[in-house]
């Protein structure tokens, strides 16, 4: 046992400090990896690695598919920020003793666009579309009865009319289980991947390489783009069990777990996710959620100065954002053949608005 928390605080350590030297806002590819899933994750802000358990863990955490002992399917939807319709599928298959095995599918669709060019602004009559896809095959497994790990592979791919760019990636986790009051602690490296360099029909040019000289033929050439880094992201966090059956405050109706999450990207500023989860009679779940995100600039960007924008020892300031949700299980119906799930959650983006989601989880 100390050897799998030793193990785990190695990984923390390396996480913080890996992820703590680099400031590259704004400069990954395949943004829609950050788009968390599951409605009662996102109804908890995201708080949730440590314990994670249905198949929502090959987002946040693979060492949590560990726990399956059935087949476990999940279908997720997100009213996105502009009409963006964001999807998530997954399924988990129990191996027994080898382990479990997981496949999952992330989608982006942000629908049909007018075409508009240089010569025709207001749009040439056509239209294109743009979708972001990625698709894993995950590995979990028990190394003892109190330590979870978990593998997944990724194939990412961003597409945009003719054009489009594909990456390889690769998800890490662990999930350790105290004896203390249902204490967990888990992490996960995420998106740690190859490049993305956009390749396509669209960047196909014709330049004329002598222009001094007239008669001569245009040349079909290629513009060539820079390779882009995908969103990498340590997360580390404990979730604890206060109340319940087998807790410190001993009630067989009610069991509340308290998350807490920190979380580094490569790309994004660091912040901290609180989330509490209320279950009632193995029927009703109600959940909420605090992320506090640090801002580095004094003022707004609206407000701020060029300089101010581009100081790097301006102090910044912590922003937090709400979130809530519920869940309906069918555990207290004895006649429903299948374990099912409905989650639903609404979380606030900011100046980005309001983004929901609904998702179903069954074990067949």
């Amino acid at each position: 046992m100390g050897k799998n928390l030793g193990s785990s605080c190695l990984l923390f350590l390396f996480g913080s400090r890996l992820f703590g030297q680099f400031d590259n806002v704004g400069t990954s590819a395949a943004n829609f990896l950050k788009i968390g899933v599951g409605g009662r994750a996102t109804g908890m802000g995201g708080a949730i690695t440590a314990n994670v358990n249905d198949p929502s863990s090959l987002y946040w955490n693979p060492a949590g598919t560990a726990n399956a002992e059935n087949i476990e399917v999940m279908v997720n939807i997100t009213d996105w920020i502009l009409d963006f319709k964001h999807n998530y599928f997954a399924v988990v298959f129990p191996g027994g003793r080898i382990g479990n095995f997981g496949l999952s599918v992330n989608f982006l669709d942000m629908g049909e666009m007018e075409r508009t060019t240089e010569l025709e602004p207001e749009g040439d009559g056509t239209t294109f579309s743009a979708t972001n896809t990625a698709l894993g095959l995950a590995f979990s497994k028990h190394m003892s009865d109190r330590f979870n790990v978990g593998v997944q592979l990724k194939m990412v791919q961003e597409s945009i009319s003719f054009t489009s760019a594909s990456a390889f990636a690769i998800d890490a986790g662990s999930q350790y289980i105290s004896r203390f009051s249902g204490l967990r602690i888990g992490m996960a490296i995420t998106n740690f991947g190859t490049k993305m360099r956009l390749n396509g029909t669209d960047q196909k040019i014709d330049i004329d390489p002598f222009e001094e000289l007239d008669g001569n033929p245009d040349v079909i050439a290629n513009l060539r783009t820079e390779d882009w880094p995908l969103p990498m992201a340590f997360r580390f966090g404990f979730s604890i069990q206060p109340l319940g059956p087998e807790s410190i405050i001993k009630n067989p109706l009610f069991v509340v777990m308290v998350n807490a999450d920190y979380y580094d990207s490569r790309d994004l500023s660091p912040y901290y996710a609180i989330g509490t989860e209320l279950k009632v009679k193995n029927l009703l779940y109600l959940r909420s959620g605090l992320k506090r995100e640090f801002l580095r600039y004094e003022d707004s960007i609206n407000n701020a100065s060029i300089e101010e924008l581009n100081n790097p020892e301006n102090s910044g300031f912590y922003v937090n954002r709400w979130s809530w949700g519920f869940g309906i299980t069918s555990e207290s119906f004895p006649n429903i053949p299948y374990k099912l799930n409905l989650d639903y959650s609404v979380s606030d983006l900011g100046i980005l608005g309001i983004s929901s989601q609904i998702g179903l989880t069954f074990k067949l």
